[in-house]
């Protein structure tokens, strides 16, 4: 009678073991997936419910410093690595078409992570397209994204003025010999 029980336990230890392994693979697979299709915020919640995915660093002073050394400071230019390049001229009048609609539209078919302000594009999307609000202040919305977005398509701005725009945020994203790979999130808007 005590043999049957052990090895009845035994096959299920044997189960248990195979669909631990199973359900690890799929959170690793499903981890990557979400991944590749932007949705970092996803993606890294998934991997802190999941605690067997050991994915992303803890941020620490020397996984700071770690990034920082992948992250030299940049080198002054040097004008023989330019290719001059005659300018092509942007016709406004194509750009013109960057209207309220148009971030509409195209809100409702982006996805994205949010960057350094977390603000991924499912939050976007409920505010330019949800029935949640007026539509006078949607449009308004969407007007406001349009502007400035005909402006960085035909007009020169110096970096410093949009710099906060072109700000990512890094997540150290943990190698198998527990060393980092630096992944950038840019914000959706951009």
């Amino acid at each position: 009678m005590l043999e049957e029980l052990i090895s009845e336990c035994e096959a299920i230890q044997t189960r248990l073991k195979k669909s631990f392994k199973t359900k690890k693979q799929s959170d690793q697979k499903a981890f990557c997936t979400l991944l590749l299709q932007e949705l970092v915020k996803k993606a890294l919640k998934f991997v802190d419910i999941a605690n067997d995915i050991n994915a992303k660093h803890d941020i620490t002073t020397d996984i700071k410093k770690k990034l920082k050394d992948k992250h030299p400071k940049a080198a002054e230019l040097k004008q023989s690595a330019v290719i001059d390049k005659p300018k092509t001229k942007t016709e406004r009048v194509i750009l013109e078409n960057i209207t309220q609609d148009e971030i509409i539209s195209n809100a409702k078919k982006s996805s994205g992570s949010g960057g350094p302000t977390q603000i991924d594009m499912e939050t976007w999307r409920h505010m330019i397209c949800s029935k949640s609000y007026a539509p006078i202040h949607k449009s308004k919305l969407a007007d406001k994204i349009a502007t400035p977005a005909r402006r960085l398509a035909t007009d020169t701005i110096p970096h410093y003025h949009i710099s906060t725009l072109l700000t990512c945020r890094l997540v150290p994203l943990q190698k198998k010999d527990n060393g980092i790979t630096p992944v950038d999130v840019g914000e959706c808007l951009r």
